[in-house]
């Protein structure tokens, strides 16, 4: 580990006596503080194991090798990368689809506080519809599989601007986001069709008792298909208490080609505490997808335990019916750490 982080001192042009002072306050899952530069170093590893019914073998790889630096001075100004190395190693990928090794560019960008109320934000960001795909990284969420929901109905990163804040007065404290993006992303990843334009909205409305709705609209074309405009409107949902939480997203992407290009997708999902550690995990997922006479019902029951906050072993079980659209079935498991 200390290697690691040695290697990214380096790389980042620090000296490389960052000996055991530097080392001394450091704790796993929280970040490295590089000294009083205001830079701080982080991310995150997974492996994972499948055996899915339909693949032709079991897997075993290295998903993610991800770096967060990140910069915070005593002004307004800010600063944020992330950089993933996907797929690094597996036993088994030829000829699965985005299973290719590859350096991918998340996210990019600077951000300048305005005032208490309001920040912009000008680079590469994640795409601010519904919460998993700005949670995103992997052993922060509760499982091993990512629903449809928040990955087939829009592209999940954008090139553009964005403002963002909370408003105290409104709504008990309603936290907004309003996003643009003219296309041209920066280091598109080559197995995902971006954004070609975009405008969009998200909003999190505080709930009383111990939850929080969201809600998020989006116009926008992609790069395969710049002539067709599509409409998403999309809900997000979060419950939590005593360590028990119940979470939920749902999106309906319009077409202007007609309603047989619409795509829309819901899901459900609650976690259940077994010891001081171990968490019971079940989902449920309905996905509809573009010019599919039939939905996609999707099915996980699994478990997760955490060593620390910051080390998570997940294991499940995915079940699906009318699955035409070749959704993992079968089991799977992962470890994965925070830096």
């Amino acid at each position: 580990m200390r290697f690691v982080l040695a290697l990214c001192l380096l790389l980042a042009g620090f000296p490389a006596r960052a000996d055991e002072n530097l080392f001394s306050d450091y704790h796993l899952g929280e970040g490295l503080r590089l000294g009083d530069s205001g830079f701080s170093l982080g991310g995150y590893t997974t492996a994972s194991y499948s055996n899915l019914s339909n693949a032709d073998a079991s897997r075993v790889g290295l998903d993610n090798l991800s770096l967060f630096v990140w910069w915070q001075g005593e002004g307004r100004w800010k600063f944020f990368t992330e950089l993933d190395y996907e797929n690094p190693w597996a036993s088994n990928s030829e000829g699965q689809e985005g299973e290719d090794n590859y350096l991918a560019l998340e996210r990019l960008y600077i951000d300048y506080d305005i005032n208490e109320m309001a920040t912009v934000r000008a680079g590469k960001f994640l795409t601010p519809i519904g919460r998993w795909n700005l949670i995103h990284a992997t052993p922060l969420v509760w499982t091993t599989s990512r629903p449809l929901t928040t990955t087939r109905a829009f592209p999940t990163n954008v090139t553009g601007l964005m403002l963002y804040g909370t408003l105290p007065t409104v709504a008990n404290g309603l936290e907004y986001t309003l996003y643009a993006s003219q296309g041209d992303e920066i280091r598109p990843n080559p197995i995902l069709d971006p954004f070609y334009e975009v405008f969009g909205a998200h909003a999190i409305i505080p709930l009383p008792i111990n939850g929080q709705l969201g809600f998020s609209l989006a116009d926008f074309e992609q790069e395969d298909a710049p002539d067709e405009k599509r409409h998403l409107l999309g809900f997000d949902y979060v419950w939590s208490r005593d360590r028990y939480e119940f979470s939920a997203e749902g999106v309906y992407r319009f077409s202007g080609n007609g309603n047989l290009w619409d795509e829309k997708g819901v899901f459900g999902q609650l976690v259940v505490p077994l010891t001081e550690k171990a968490y019971a995990v079940g989902r449920y997922e309905y996905f509809h997808p573009a010019l599919e006479t039939e939905a996609t019902q999707l099915f996980v029951v699994g478990l997760n335990y955490r060593f620390t906050p910051a080390v998570v072993l997940k294991a499940e079980w995915d079940g699906a019916s009318n699955n035409n659209i070749d959704a993992p079935e079968g089991f799977m498991a992962s470890l994965s750490i925070l830096f």
